[in-house]
């Protein structure tokens, strides 16, 4: 049990240091692309990616908080963390688009992965519903 709460905030310490990181690097790739002139849409996109990325690891931090004071692991939160690496992915794949028309063999594995993400969100979406009304008859009770 001791290892365990030690483990756990560990990873705890991990994941906000990698939160602190994420902020980081994003300030200085904001500086980074405007100082190279880039376009609003490609800076936007920057942000997007990064704010997404420290969403994920906000979601990891209060699964792990949750973790440790319950001591259960509960399916939805990680249902929240891969809808919201789903959608952070799809982004960055159309914007890779948008910056260079792709051809070929390249835009066929780039709409193969975009249908398959497509797939994705609404089967997480499921998911996540399933999950609470699951939940939600548990706490009422059987009909």
């Amino acid at each position: 049990m001791f290892f365990e709460v030690v483990l756990y905030v560990a990873v705890g310490l991990l994941l906000a240091a990698a939160a602190a990181f994420v902020v980081a690097g994003t300030v200085s790739g904001l500086v980074h692309a405007v100082e190279q002139g880039q376009g609003a849409v490609e800076i936007a996109v920057i942000v997007l990616d990064r704010i997404l990325l420290t969403l994920i690891v906000a979601e990891l931090v209060y699964t792990l908080r949750f973790v440790l004071r319950t001591h259960e692991i509960v399916v939805e939160p990680f249902l929240y963390i891969g809808l919201i690496a789903v959608v952070r992915r799809i982004l960055i794949v159309t914007a890779e688009f948008e910056r260079s028309p792709l051809t070929g063999r390249a835009l066929t594995n780039l709409l193969l992965e975009l249908g398959l993400l497509g797939l994705l969100v609404p089967a997480l979406a499921t998911a996540i519903f399933l999950v609470r009304r699951a939940a939600r008859q548990t706490r009422v009770g059987p009909e």
